[in-house]
């Protein structure tokens, strides 16, 4: 590529990026409507998963080194995510989804740390989500509240 066509590509960049931005340089006061969406209590679910896989991460990254902790970081964030869901009854709307993608990390990444081995992690993936996903759909007879019924 010649020196020109890198400059131009560069440029064309620059243009488009200047573009986007532009609205976010605007001066106007922010109003009640603007906030209107926002609550704390919203984001606890995502600053608790978050946490939990932060601290997990930490752990694994402390007691086994930096390989650990992604495995850390799949049973802290799961492990988090099932207390949390459990603790708190009506938080969510897709509470088996929730649940059923927790415990795949959970049960996945204490696979994968027991067995230290990718077939641990696929077959702890497996058993937790689809172990989980029969549980939510076989207790409440048949009827899950976050999937659709044909």
């Amino acid at each position: 590529m010649s020196r020109w066509s890198k400059i131009l590509i560069l440029s064309l960049c620059l243009l488009v990026a200047l573009l986007f931005a532009a609205p976010a340089f605007a001066q106007r006061d922010v109003s009640s409507q603007d906030l209107k969406g926002i609550s704390r209590k919203r984001s606890r679910y995502l600053v608790a998963v978050l946490g939990g896989t932060a601290l997990g991460a930490g752990i694994g990254a402390a007691v086994g080194g930096w390989s650990a902790a992604g495995k850390g970081m799949l049973i802290g964030g799961g492990g988090a995510n099932a207390w949390y869901l459990s603790k708190h009854r009506a938080s969510t709307a897709q509470k088996d989804i929730g649940f059923i993608l927790g415990n795949t990390a959970l049960v996945g990444g204490l696979g994968w740390a027991l067995c230290d081995c990718n077939d641990g992690l696929v077959a702890g993936a497996l058993i937790g989500g689809g172990g989980t996903a029969a549980y939510r759909a076989l207790k409440r007879g048949g009827r899950s509240s976050s999937f659709p019924s044909p």
